[in-house]
C-alpha cells in the first residue's frame, strides 16, 4: 500500500505541475515556470503577428493560434527604439531601461504574466496591466524595475501583466500613405493587448471583468488616451496614471514632414519602399536626425481637444487614480551637477507633467468621474543616490512594483523605504480590486478642487499618506509663478 501511494504521488505530481504551468490561450499553449515558490511566470506570449514587411506601420494583426507550445521562460525581444542616454543620467545608472536592447526585433508584440500558484477556488483575481513609458520613442517590458514577481508574491489575489508595444516611427509613423485613424499603431497595439488579456486571463487565474490599466510617463499618457478613445467599451474597470496624461506628448506634424524627410533621406518615395527597408536602417536614420515620431491627433486614438471630447461624452467613466512626483524634472540634470537650477526643475516639472495632469483631472471632475490624486515625495538613497534628485521622474516605479532591491547603487533598502513601498503597493492593489471603493476604504479622500484632498505619498519619507491641498502645487498651472 505504501509503495502504491508513493507511485500515485510520483505519477500525479508532474501532472499537477503541468496543469499549473501549461496554459492554453488563443495564441496556443504556453508553458511557464515558478519564478518563486508562490508565483508563476509566463513570459513572451505573442498577442500579435510580427509587424514586419507589409505589416510594418500597419495596425496589429491578432496572433493566430499555433499548436506549438510557447516556452514562456524569457522576456520577448524589445521593439526597435531609440536609446541615447549618457552616463550622467539616472536612467542609465539604475535599471529603468530594457536589459536586452541588443536583441531588438520587430517580432516583439508579446505579453508577460505573473500569477499566484494555482488554487482550487472559484474566485478569480484582479488584474494589474501595466504600460511602460519612454516618451513613445523607447521602452520595453524586459525592464528589471517592471518585474511583477514581488507584487504577486506579496498580494496573492492579483495577477500582474506587462507587454510590449511599438514605439518611435514603427509605432507612430504619421505616413501619408496610411489610412486615417491608423497613424498611431502603437496605441492600437495597446488596445489589442487589452483584448487579448480579456480573452485569456481567466486561464491564468485572472478575472476578465476586473482588469485595471496603469502606466507611467508615456505609459500614463497612453492609459489616459485609452480612456478618451474607448468611452463606450473600455474593457478595463479602472485606470492609474503615474506622471503622465493624454496631452503630455501630441505630435503637431500635420504635413507628415518627419516621415517625408526621413523617407527621402533613406532613398524612398513610397510606403512600400519603407516597408522593405531593414528596420535597422530606418532606426539608424531616425536616431541620426532630428525627427519626431509620437502620437498624432487622428481623432480616433488621440485628439486635438480633450476637454471638448470629454464634454461630448468621449471620456470613459472609469474611476481614476492619477499623480506624479514632486521633482520630475530633476532626472534631466547631470548627476555630477554641483548647482541645481531649482526654478528650471520646478517649471519643467509643472509644464511637462503636472499641467497636463491638472487638465485631465479637470475634465474628469466636470464629468463627475470618481478621481483620486496623489503626489509622491520619496527620497531614498538606494534610488536617489544624489540627494538633490529627490522624487525624480520614474523614481516611484520600483516603489510600486516592489523592485527597489534591484538597484545597483545600494544593496540594501531602509526599513522606511520597504514600509512605504508596501503601503503604496497596498493602495494600488486596493484600487485594482475595487476602483470605486478601494481607496476610500484605504482612507484616501476622493479628489475635489479647492479642497484638502491631495494624497501626499512618502512626504519626508513617511510611511503613510499625508492629506493636503493641491492649491499651491497647481498654482503654476492656474496662472501662478514659481513657488519653492
Amino acid at each position: 500500500m505504501v509503495k502504491f501511494s508513493i507511485f500515485v504521488a510520483t505519477f500525479l505530481l508532474p501532472t499537477a505541475l503541468a496543469s499549473e504551468l501549461l496554459v492554453d490561450t488563443t495564441s496556443g499553449p504556453v508553458e511557464g515556470f515558478y519564478n518563486s515558490s508562490s508565483v508563476r511566470a509566463f513570459l513572451g506570449i505573442p498577442y500579435a503577428e510580427p509587424a514586419t514587411g507589409s505589416c510594418r506601420f500597419k495596425p496589429p494583426v491578432p496572433k493566430s493560434r499555433s499548436n506549438q507550445t510557447v516556452q514562456g521562460h524569457s522576456f520577448p525581444p524589445t521593439c526597435p527604439g531609440q536609446y541615447a542616454f549618457s552616463n550622467e543620467s539616472i536612467w542609465s545608472v539604475l535599471p529603468y531601461m530594457p536589459w536586452n536592447t541588443e536583441s531588438m526585433s520587430e517580432d516583439c508584440l508579446a505579453i508577460n504574466i505573473w500569477t499566484p500558484k494555482a488554487k482550487q477556488q472559484s474566485q478569480k483575481a484582479a488584474v494589474m496591466m501595466f504600460i511602460y513609458g519612454g516618451g513613445f520613442t523607447q521602452g520595453g517590458s524586459a525592464t528589471p524595475f517592471y518585474d511583477g514577481t514581488n507584487l504577486v508574491e506579496d498580494h496573492q489575489d492579483i495577477v500582474v501583466v506587462t507587454f510590449n508595444y511599438r514605439v518611435s516611427i514603427f509605432g507612430y509613423p504619421n505616413a501619408p500613405g496610411l489610412e486615417p485613424g491608423q497613424q498611431n499603431v502603437g496605441l492600437l497595439d495597446q488596445r489589442l493587448a487589452v483584448e487579448w488579456v480579456q480573452r485569456n486571463i481567466a486561464q491564468f487565474g485572472g478575472d476578465p471583468s476586473k482588469i485595471m490599466l496603469f502606466g507611467q510617463s508615456a505609459g500614463a499618457a497612453s492609459t489616459d488616451l485609452y480612456t478618451y478613445a474607448y468611452p463606450k467599451n473600455p474593457i478595463v474597470h479602472g485606470v492609474i496614471m503615474q506622471s503622465g496624461a493624454a496631452s503630455i506628448i501630441i505630435n503637431q506634424d500635420k504635413a507628415h514632414q518627419n516621415w517625408q524627410n526621413l523617407s527621402r533621406a533613406l532613398g524612398c518615395s513610397t510606403l512600400q519602399c519603407m516597408q522593405d527597408k531593414p528596420w535597422e536602417d530606418i532606426l539608424e536614420g531616425v536616431s541620426s536626425g532630428s525627427y519626431s515620431f509620437s502620437p498624432v491627433a487622428d481623432n480616433v486614438t488621440a485628439f486635438a481637444d480633450f476637454a471638448a471630447r470629454a464634454k461630448q461624452g468621449g471620456l470613459a467613466r472609469l474611476p481614476t487614480l492619477i499623480g506624479g512626483t514632486n521633482r520630475e524634472a530633476s532626472a534631466y540634470m547631470n548627476l555630477s551637477s554641483q548647482a541645481i537650477n531649482e526654478t528650471l526643475v520646478y517649471t519643467a516639472t509643472q509644464q511637462t507633467f503636472n499641467c497636463p495632469i491638472v487638465e485631465t483631472v479637470d475634465n474628469r471632475l466636470e464629468q463627475d468621474i470618481p478621481t483620486w490624486r496623489y503626489l509622491y515625495h520619496g527620497n531614498w538613497s538606494s534610488l536617489s543616490p544624489v540627494p538633490w534628485l529627490g522624487a525624480y521622474h520614474s523614481s516611484d516605479v520600483p516603489i510600486v512594483f516592489g523592485t527597489y532591491k534591484k538597484t545597483t547603487v545600494q544593496p540594501s533598502s531602509s526599513p522606511a523605504e520597504v514600509a512605504a513601498s508596501k503601503y503604496i503597493q497596498g493602495a494600488w492593489v486596493a484600487f485594482a480590486k475595487d476602483p470605486w471603493n478601494g481607496l476610500r476604504d484605504y482612507g484616501w479622500p476622493q479628489f475635489i478642487s479647492q479642497d484638502r484632498s491631495l494624497v501626499n505619498l512618502a512626504l519626508e519619507n513617511r510611511v503613510t499618506a499625508t492629506i493636503g491641498s493641491a492649491d499651491k502645487w497647481d498654482s503654476y498651472c492656474r496662472g501662478g509663478t514659481f513657488t519653492s
